[in-house]
C-alpha cells in the first residue's frame, strides 16, 4: 500500500464511517475506496478537496506514514469531526445503519391521505424517491385549490426530505422547501412482495392553513410503474372526495370514509 493510501486510511478512520466521508466529500464511494485500496491517485482538484476536508497540506498527505502520523498528532482538532455539534454523529450514524436494499423502492408514487385541512377529501400528491451522494433523497409535490368563500386559490407545495430503511420499517422525514416551515414524518410498513405496488403507513404533520393543526393519519402509496408520464401524475394529484371516480378502491378501503363509524381511519389531531 502506498503512503498516500495509507494516510488517506489513517485519517478516514477518524471518521464514524467512510460512508459519511463520501458524502461529505460528494465524491463516490467506489471511487473513494480505489484512493483507500491504492489502486488510484485522485486527481489534482479532487486531492485538493480531500486535504482541505482533512485538515492537511498536499505535501504532508504524501509523507511516508508513521512521518505523516507524527504531523497529524501534533495538529490542532478543529477539522469536520471535531468541529461538528454532539447530535450530528448519532443522526449520521442512522444513515449509516440503514439498510442499503431498498433499489426496489425508488421510483414515483401517488400518495394518498386524508387532508388535515378539509377532511372529508383525500390529498393525492406525486412522490419520487431516487439516489443521491449515498442516501436517499425525496421529492414530494401537492398541487390543489383551497376556498374561504370569497375566492379560490391554487397552491403548489413541494417537500425534500430523506428515506431511512431501518429494522423492517421505512421512515421518510421531509420538510417544505420554499418556506421551510414544517416538517412531516410517514413510517410505512416495507413491501413483502417481490414487485413494489402498495405500500401503507402513518403520516404525521401540520395543516396548511393558518391554524397549522396537527395531524396524524393512515397513508396509502401506489407505486406508478418503471416509465412515468409525471405531467400525468401530476395532473391526477389535488384534493378530491372520496367517491372520486379516478381513486383506486383500494384507497378508501384502506383510509376509510368519513362517518363511517371508525374514527382511526381517518386522523387524529391533539386536544
Amino acid at each position: 500500500m502506498s503512503d498516500f493510501a495509507a494516510n488517506l486510511r489513517f485519517l478516514a478512520g477518524h471518521h464514524p464511517s467512510v460512508a459519511q466521508v463520501c458524502r461529505r466529500l460528494g465524491i463516490n464511494r467506489q471511487q473513494f475506496n480505489k484512493y483507500l485500496a491504492g489502486a488510484s491517485r485522485p486527481s489534482a482538484h479532487n486531492l485538493r478537496r480531500l486535504c482541505d476536508f482533512f485538515g492537511v497540506e498536499e505535501h504532508e498527505i504524501l509523507l511516508p506514514a508513521a512521518d505523516f502520523r507524527g504531523l497529524v498528532a501534533l495538529k490542532p482538532r478543529h477539522g469536520p469531526v471535531q468541529g461538528m455539534p454532539p447530535y450530528v454523529p448519532p443522526v449520521e450514524a442512522l444513515f449509516d445503519a440503514a439498510s442499503a436494499d431498498v433499489t426496489r423502492y425508488l421510483g414515483t408514487y401517488h400518495s394518498y391521505r386524508y387532508s388535515f385541512s378539509e377532511p372529508d377529501r383525500i390529498l393525492v400528491s406525486v412522490i419520487r424517491l431516487w439516489r443521491a451522494d449515498g442516501r436517499v433523497v425525496t421529492k414530494r409535490v401537492e398541487r390543489f385549490a383551497e376556498s374561504d368563500g370569497a375566492e379560490t386559490r391554487t397552491f403548489l407545495c413541494k417537500y425534500r426530505g430523506y428515506l431511512l430503511f431501518l429494522r423492517d420499517r421505512i421512515y421518510v422525514v421531509e420538510t417544505d422547501q420554499l418556506g421551510r416551515r414544517e416538517v412531516g414524518e410517514t413510517i410505512l410498513y416495507p413491501g413483502y412482495r417481490s414487485q413494489v405496488t402498495w405500500l401503507s403507513g402513518l403520516h404525521i404533520g401540520v395543516s396548511t392553513k393558518d391554524d397549522r393543526r396537527i395531524g396524524c393519519g393512515r397513508v396509502l402509496w401506489r407505486h406508478l410503474g418503471a416509465r412515468v408520464d409525471l405531467r400525468r401524475a401530476l395532473a391526477a394529484s389535488g384534493k378530491v372526495p372520496p367517491d372520486a371516480p379516478d381513486l383506486p378502491s383500494l384507497v378508501v378501503e384502506t383510509l376509510g370514509r368519513p362517518g363511517d363509524g371508525d374514527p382511526s381511519s381517518l386522523f387524529a389531531v391533539p386536544r
